[in-house]
């Protein structure tokens, strides 16, 4: 891999310009916020149909949170974006949390999910790479 993979050799497309997307990056944001509360929030209602069932999904909500950061950002800052999750992942095991009286931490959940989607992030920037040096 020769290629050095830029801002001007792989643009975000895939995101509106202007203030379509101020818009749309504040939106994503709340909605990332509200999963992340969410999941700090989750109790399965009635009967658990299978172990760790919580866990599970707060790894979900994690993961999405940790994609949408990083789509907001830029697939080049998935870094960031998942410093950024794993910053609000920890504000939310250290205030939240225990203000539930939970008994098992939730942050190696958290933890879990921010590393599946920074792999995931990585991966797909390396196809974006690919792709440029195939053109």
């Amino acid at each position: 891999m020769t290629d050095v993979a830029t801002a001007e050799n792989i643009s975000r497309s895939y995101w509106p310009k202007g203030w379509a997307a101020r818009v749309l990056t504040g939106l994503s944001g709340i909605l990332a916020v509200i999963v992340a509360l969410k999941a700090a929030a989750y109790e399965p209602s009635g009967d658990v149909l299978f172990a760790n069932q919580d866990h599970i999904f707060r790894i979900l909500a994690f993961i999405a949170l940790t994609v949408w950061t990083t789509f907001a950002i830029g697939v080049r800052r998935r870094g960031a974006a998942a410093m950024i999750t794993l910053g609000f992942a920890i504000f939310v095991d250290m205030i939240l949390v225990p203000l539930k009286h939970e008994g098992m931490s939730t942050i190696t959940s958290a933890n879990l999910g921010i590393v599946i989607a920074y792999c995931s992030m990585h991966l797909y920037w390396l196809g974006l790479v690919q792709k440029r040096i195939a053109k």
